[in-house]
């Protein structure tokens, strides 16, 4: 009875470990290994038009009323970027990212009291820094072909036509194909969607004081873009 036990364990834990070997994760046919990996990568960006609220301190300085606001009709642009991170070969990825990415404006429109007025931005382009903190799913199969999807929370610092900063919580969602190469390396293929939430220049309306100098509050939208990127990563 003893050998009997000794023998039916000895079969479940061979058996265990074969069906362990058959789930594994692979890729190209080849078993996937945990590790930590560098990805540098560049594409393209759309950035969405700006539509803004203007506030003033004092307001009675414009004869027939203040402008109420503007429309920053935004073009397109590129974007760059770096992350380290690490792959725990289960499917899953985390990563830390930083972005840069620019943007030309194409025009900006004053909502003014006698009609729409067109103005020359002081700068030409938006420009935005990102760091986010990304989590990946990989979707493991037999060819060199590995689609994954995404996400990441982070935190964006965004300058505007006039040249004024000012920064945001930000978040993004992101999609795409992994392509493996050799000796660790594989392309990344990818979309990502990205939002800022709203972005406020100038003093805050709350901190205006009637006497004191004149002020403008720019505010009511966020930085918003689709994005194309391709990356290289490594891992080790």
């Amino acid at each position: 009875m003893k050998r009997f036990s000794l023998v039916f364990i000895i079969a479940c834990l061979v058996g265990a470990s074969g069906v362990a070997a058959q789930d594994e994760p692979r890729s190209n046919g080849a078993p996937v290994e945990d590790g930590a990996y560098i990805r540098v990568g560049a594409g393209a960006t759309f950035v969405s038009d700006w539509e803004q609220d203007y506030a003033f301190n004092p307001a009675f300085v414009f004869v027939g009323g203040p402008p109420a606001g503007q429309t920053v009709s935004n073009g397109n642009g590129f974007l760059a970027g770096a992350a380290l991170g690490f792959d725990y070969a289960d499917g899953i990825r985390t990563e830390l990212e930083y972005r840069y990415a620019s943007s030309q404006v194409a025009n900006v429109v004053i909502d003014e009291f006698s009609g729409p007025t067109t103005v020359t931005p002081a700068n030409d382009n938006l420009t935005a820094h990102f760091i986010f903190s990304n989590f990946f799913f990989d979707f493991y199969n037999q060819s060199r072909m590995t689609p994954f999807i995404g996400g990441g929370v982070g935190g964006a610092l965004v300058e505007n036509e006039n040249g004024d900063w000012d920064g945001a919580l930000a978040y993004q969602a992101r999609a795409g194909v992994a392509f493996a190469v050799n000796n660790g390396f594989s392309l990344d293929f990818e979309y990502i969607y990205m939002r800022t939430n709203k972005l406020v220049y100038g003093p805050k309306v709350e901190d205006f004081t009637p006497a004191g100098p004149f002020e403008t509050n720019i505010s009511g939208d966020r930085y918003e873009a689709s994005s194309v990127m391709v990356s290289l990563r490594k891992q080790f």
